[in-house]
């Protein structure tokens, strides 16, 4: 049988580890979608990096967003507490992506 390269991958659906991975893909950025809908203008930028447990991990692309959102954490959680996902959140981190500084 011939390789038949996927370029549409609205209905691909792999089963088994790969299936679940793209459905935790599909949940985080429908996540971080809702979260950049919320964002005020001061912390556009900041990304959903990780979910864990009731830890959420930010991204920002520069030490400056990152400096203000965390001197602002309790303004960010409420926001990311709004999210029906993300509403029993209680710790919340903040990274700087190196790659793009």
């Amino acid at each position: 049988m011939a390789y038949k390269p996927t370029t549409n991958l609205t209905n691909f659906k792999p089963a088994g580890g790969l299936g679940s991975l793209f459905k935790k893909a599909k949940i985080h950025n429908q996540l971080d979608d809702q979260l950049q809908v919320l964002l005020d203008a001061q912390f556009k930028g900041l990304s959903l990096c990780l979910v864990e447990g009731d830890c959420v991990t930010l991204i920002a692309p520069n030490p400056a967003i990152a400096y203000r959102a965390n001197k602002q954490q309790a303004v960010l959680l409420v926001t990311i507490q709004q999210i029906q996902g993300l509403a029993n959140t209680t710790k919340l981190l903040i990274k700087v992506n190196k790659k793009g500084v």
